[in-house]
């Protein structure tokens, strides 16, 4: 399915050897003119890559070539450099991952969104030919992030940029005055254990779709809302029971304690045995009605319902795990008042896009 991209001027010349006669130079530099704007070209372009940047492509399974990616971060300079906006974004695939959503992005102009220090950073700095590991590739100590698909080169994050203002969030999902534990928002774990026991048991065959959307199946796949006992289980262990729906009795601690920064409800829980921080944030509110309507067959109605942005931190490279789902109250049968995952998003510019559309 992977689709190779066409060879530029540029790139071609990036797989030359060293020419050794002038007059080939500068016929190959006449003929990049001729492609300008295309890409800001570097004095270095010739001989960027190096036989080291070669072998790492290699233990990557060569998804990526070195001079393609030099190539890319090229152009994404030149379009700074030539205040492109619209151009950039074209380079988007959807939305970011991080960073300003498109729809804020087309009514504005380029000097809104970056600052002339933004701008400078992003020129100063030379296009790798590696990635940052399994990051991906970054322009500007981490300004802006792309890496190659299966539909080629794309842009997913775009840091220190202008992002849409929004009112003051509410701090907390409060239920009958008291504030929601971030442990009462259930979500697939990184590694999608945890949903995948649950496609088992009751014999989902579309996980992915489950994994989107599993408000979907409650009620008709999923017709109980209690814990279940996964499979890594031993009969003769102690072993935790994991659970879709968060029945507040038993997810909500009390009076816990926790810090307000700045909108989210933040927590550090060391019960593990070593420090985790949990945090969540709520980024917007959806009406009862269309929140029933993510789970048409649950069988009772939605009181309430957020989308939120959920995350926890163990330390390491890995950074925050996130997640971005809509979420719903219900009094569930057998179960009891609880919070029910319903959607999930892979950023929160799709989600923002999907509430908007609904």
């Amino acid at each position: 399915m992977e689709k190779h991209d066409t060879p530029s001027n540029e790139s071609i010349l990036l797989n030359q050897p060293r020419w050794n006669r002038r007059v080939g130079m500068y016929f190959l530099r006449f003929l990049l003119l001729l492609s300008l704007p295309l890409f800001w070209v570097s004095p270095t372009l010739a001989n960027q890559c190096s036989k080291g940047d070669q072998e790492y492509a290699e233990t990557w399974d060569d998804y990526y070539t070195p001079e393609g990616a030099y190539a890319f971060g090229l152009k994404v300079q030149q379009l700074v450099k030539n205040k492109d906006l619209q151009g950039i974004f074209s380079l988007v695939e959807g939305e970011l991952q991080s960073g300003p959503r498109k729809k804020f992005v087309n009514s504005k102009l380029f000097k809104e969104i970056f600052d002339d220090e933004w701008v400078e950073l992003v020129l100063s700095s030379e296009p790798p030919c590696s990635p940052v590991g399994w990051r991906g590739f970054m322009l500007g100590n981490g300004m802006i992030w792309y890496n190659k698909s299966k539909t080629g080169w794309e842009i997913f994050s775009i840091n220190g940029a202008t992002n849409e203002s929004v009112e003051k969030p509410l701090v907390g999902w409060s239920i009958d005055k008291k504030i929601i534990h971030p442990f009462c928002f259930n979500r697939p774990w990184m590694s999608g254990d945890n949903f995948e026991e649950f496609a088992e048991f009751f014999s989902i065959n579309d996980l992915e779709q489950f994994l989107e959307t599993p408000g979907r199946f409650m009620g008709n796949s999923i017709s109980d809302f209690a814990p279940i006992k996964p499979s890594w289980c031993s009969n003769d262990g102690e072993c935790k029971n994991i659970a879709l729906a968060a029945e507040l009795n038993q997810c909500n601690l009390g009076n816990f304690d926790f810090e307000d920064r700045d909108g989210s409800v933040w927590i550090k829980d060391s019960s593990k045995g070593y420090d985790v921080e949990y945090e969540y944030r709520i980024l917007n509110e959806l009406n009862p009605d269309k929140c029933s309507k993510l789970a048409p067959d649950i069988g009772v109605e939605c009181k309430e319902s957020y989308l939120v942005s959920v995350g926890d931190y163990s330390g390491g490279t890995m950074g925050w795990d996130i997640s971005y789902g809509i979420y719903g109250f219900f009094d569930l049968p057998n179960l009891g008042p609880s919070i029910v995952p319903l959607m999930f998003f892979p950023n929160k510019n799709e989600a923002l896009n999907f509430l908007e559309k609904k």
